[in-house]
């Protein structure tokens, strides 16, 4: 059985639209596994891949402006991180694209993203999210 996660408050940062998107993502690691699972992780991986296109460009300008916006010392960390990131994806697709019936790339894609929610988000995103609510606590408003 692969690796499914459970939104809890120990994956929060403690910014609600942060949170949200992050939640998102969570469900979507969750589909592939299941579609894994059902044996259609192939059929699933041009929608999963499309979806993480839009996601990161998304997701990863709306963190990285809320953390330059609070001056947040993990923001070039983390910008980084999102770098390092798309540019993994480019290559997931490009081997979709060369061989969309690669039985091995769904499960590959699979531990990608649990890597990503275990090692950056409850690591880089944790942070931000401490700083943010630090600042917020201090009198700054969150973006």
């Amino acid at each position: 059985m692969l690796q499914r996660f459970i939104w809890t408050d120990e994956l929060k940062v403690g910014v609600p639209t942060i949170d949200v998107q992050h939640k998102e993502l969570v469900a979507t690691v969750n589909d592939l596994a299941v579609s894994i699972e059902e044996g259609k992780g192939s059929s699933f991986l041009k929608k999963l891949l499309t979806f993480m296109k839009y996601y990161a460009e998304w997701h990863f300008e709306q963190e990285e402006s809320c953390a330059a916006a609070h001056q947040c010392p993990a923001a070039e960390m983390n910008c980084k991180a999102h770098a390092e990131f798309v540019r993994l994806f480019e290559e997931l697709q490009q081997q979709y694209r060369q061989d969309p019936a690669n039985e091995s790339l769904p499960e590959i894609i699979h531990k990608k993203l649990a890597d990503w929610l275990v090692n950056h988000i409850m690591k880089v995103d944790k942070q931000i999210g401490r700083h943010i609510c630090a600042r917020q606590a201090a009198g700054s408003s969150i973006n």
